[in-house]
């Protein structure tokens, strides 16, 4: 575990991460650069998924608190880097947890701190928090600073930051470019947001610009200062035959993002073969599959493609109905829905699996926890479990009677969420299988019970 790392953080909320940690990958590339998020921004997200050699994994302090080392040890393996990348503020915890606080792991994982100063409009006064950091945080190790949108790198605060804070500058971002991403850098928004949207890949594109202007040699320097960090003990990943011999169909391409991928990692790790499905291009089930994983983030701009792809929605509801273990969440459950309306209002006639149509009403930036409690006729969960949102749903037609979960605070009624089929699971929630690996042992055991797919003639 010995791989160059380095914690990428600001020192307030703010894009000027979000460009700082796109522009750093791309710095790099072609290198394989992993980028490990602490918390989940799903802007974020998208920057570092379009700029990163390898996809970006998440470290939510909530879900992954006891087994954050070993998911770590996973996702460094075969990496050049790890940059993890802040979500919150240096000295701020993640919904309260404790020891997330950026500082707090990056002495956890014995990662050098590079902190990202946002000076858009604010002069020297902006190195007054990085030297708050240094008398705050004597557990971490501040090696350096990225500014954005600073004036002049000779000027006063390049000064401060060098002499009296005591960290060299590793990078400065000029205003117009940080503008430029900021205007852009936005997510879905409320409902029914009218007038163009950014050009795809333009925040990819400045990021690239961004890395023009870091040092990528005093930071490569700084991501060598990693210890050792010796290797965990196994046991969400322990090499495993449980799921030896199955095939399972991976809902892959758009609209369908790929999110939450430390669930791959898992059952990647159980010994499955993971088909890819593309779900607005193939036409057709890969035949020999014994399930089919739908889960992911939409992408409400080519929801039309996947709508427009009869044969294949046709076939995924004869699947289900034929009693093919089926695991839909967030967005992938929303393709089973009879119609969808996004939040542009635009409508789209979908798999028709679900006996309901909804409408988004509005997109979640940050996870909302869930806690819920799996119902009798859940085919793969049982008993609590925590999950997340990142959307807002209202059901315009809703017909089931068995629903997977309930969900309660104690406070009020209860309320039903999710859709259990027999052998399919489709909730609008977000599982993470490394805080509930029962929910993957149950769901490979029904891959188990399953007969191969063979569609029809």
């Amino acid at each position: 575990m010995s791989v160059p790392r380095l914690m990428l953080c600001g020192l307030e909320p703010g894009p000027a991460v979000a460009l700082a940690a796109g522009a750093l990958v791309s710095a790099f590339s072609p290198r394989r650069v992993r980028p490990v998020m602490l918390g989940l921004d799903v802007p974020l997200w998208r920057v570092l998924y379009a700029a990163a050699e390898k996809a970006p994994r998440v470290l939510d302090p909530v879900l992954h608190a006891g087994c954050a080392p070993e998911l770590y040890d996973r996702w460094s393996d075969g990496a050049d880097l790890v940059c993890f990348v802040a979500v919150a503020p240096a000295l701020d915890a993640w919904y309260g947890v404790a020891g997330s606080r950026p500082v707090e792991v990056a002495a956890q994982f014995d990662a050098p701190v590079v902190l990202v100063v946002d000076a858009r409009d604010r002069g020297a006064t902006a190195a007054a928090a990085a030297c708050g950091v240094k008398t705050l945080a004597p557990g971490a190790e501040p090696a350096g600073v990225i500014v954005v949108g600073g004036d002049d790198p000779s000027g006063e605060l390049g000064e401060l930051l060098r002499r009296r804070v005591g960290l060299p500058v590793l990078g400065w971002l000029p205003p117009q470019l940080s503008e430029q991403f900021t205007r852009q850098h936005a997510g879905p928004g409320p409902v029914r947001q009218l007038g163009p949207r950014p050009a795809r890949g333009s925040e990819a594109r400045l990021c690239a610009e961004a890395a023009t202007f870091l040092d990528t040699e005093q930071l490569e320097a700084v991501a060598a200062r990693r210890g050792y960090l010796p290797r965990p003990e196994r046991s969400i990943f322990t090499p495993s035959a449980a799921g030896s011999g199955l095939r399972l169909a991976v809902a892959w391409g758009s609209p369908l993002q790929p999110f939450a991928l430390e669930n791959i990692d898992v059952l990647q790790a159980a010994g499955l073969e993971l088909v890819p499905l593309n779900v607005a291009r193939d036409r057709s089930l890969p035949e020999g599959v014994h399930g089919l994983l739908l889960a992911g983030h939409l992408d409400e701009e080519a929801l039309a493609d996947v709508g427009a792809n009869r044969e294949l929605l046709g076939e995924i509801a004869a699947a289900i109905d034929g009693d093919l273990p089926t695991l839909a969440a967030g967005g992938g459950a929303l393709l089973l829905l009879r119609r969808l309306a996004d939040s542009r209002g635009r409508s789209h006639e979908l798999a028709g699996v679900l006996p309901a149509e909804a409408e988004l009403l509005e997109w979640c930036e940050r996870p909302r926890y869930v806690r819920a409690t799996a119902t009798r006729e859940n085919p793969f969960d049982q008993g609590d479990n925590l999950l997340y949102e990142l959307f807002d749903l209202e059901f315009l037609v809703l017909e089931q009677e068995a629903f997977a979960y309930s969900i309660g605070d104690g406070d009020g009624p209860a309320r039903a969420e999710g859709f259990a089929l027999r052998s399919c699971l489709a909730t609008t929630l977000y599982p993470s299988l490394p805080h509930c690996p029962a929910l993957a042992a149950r769901f490979i055991a029904g891959l188990h019970a399953a007969s191969p797919w063979v569609p029809p003639r």
